[in-house]
């Protein structure tokens, strides 16, 4: 059964599930309230009450939203809904959240069943990849040379050649790296979303929706590769999460 809402001065909304998915006992989410359910047909939405909307997006704001996605992801398939969604108090969930887009939260939450997300993160590690570069290219190794016991000042521009030098390198040498990395990984991925990188390190970034039943496989597979590319590469890999990356347009 869903349990309804008392009015309160808003509602904080946290992801769909299906009607007959049940959130984990006791979960708290934002400013310590009880997360809650309320459902409409087949599906359901994740919510719990809120006090001052004013001092919503603290950084304590976003780790209690991805852990409530996160518990509820871990066994039932969820629809993340955009950090920040706040509905005024006394809003019918059911007739004016749920109602309008039912059908299409229903084939969401039927696109994403018996999967759940990783995020990886692989990068350069920069001396290892700098020490590298020195070794292939000469003029590296001469600016190393120059900049070696010398202050930043007394040497700007060597060391601003010097980091043209690496950034290039590192440019050169990702794509190759990431194109390895993800076919390595995405035998074991239902689906796949690359991400933008920022920084020359930045190998690939990447999220991928992955079978309950692969889940193991896929960890195996990418521990492998972090140990086969150590110290050269590092590895970040986060999960299982709800399925941010992997939302289907409502």
């Amino acid at each position: 059964m869903s349990d309804q809402a008392t009015v309160s001065p808003n509602l904080y909304l946290y992801g769909i599930i299906s009607s007959e998915a049940a959130v984990p006992q006791n979960l708290e989410g934002l400013q310590g309230q009880r997360v809650r359910t309320t459902s409409h047909g087949p599906v359901a939405v994740v919510f719990s009450e809120m006090d001052e909307v004013e001092a919503l997006g603290t950084p304590e704001d976003l780790l209690a939203h991805t852990r409530v996605l996160d518990a509820v992801g871990a066994s039932e398939p969820v629809l993340p809904l955009v950090f920040g969604t706040v509905v005024a108090g006394g809003t019918a969930l059911d007739e004016d959240i749920l109602q309008p887009r039912a059908a299409g939260y229903a084939a969401g939450l039927e696109s994403i069943r018996g999967c759940t997300q990783y995020s990886l993160v692989v990068r350069f590690d920069r001396d290892v990849l700098l020490r590298e570069i020195v070794e292939e290219n000469a003029e590296a190794a001469d600016l190393r040379g120059v900049i070696a016991g010398t202050s930043e000042d007394e040497t700007r521009m060597q060391r601003m050649r010097l980091g043209e030098i690496v950034v290039h390198a590192l440019e050169t040498k990702q794509p190759a790296e990431s194109a390895a990395v993800v076919s390595r990984i995405e035998e074991f991925a239902h689906e796949i979303s690359i991400r933008e990188t920022g920084q020359p390190e930045d190998v690939v970034e990447l999220a991928a929706l992955v079978q309950r039943e692969q889940m193991e496989s896929f960890e195996r597979v990418v521990e492998e590769l972090a140990e086969q590319l150590h110290p050269r590469i590092t590895f970040r890999l986060i999960g299982p999460q709800a399925p941010y990356d992997f939302v289907p347009e409502v």
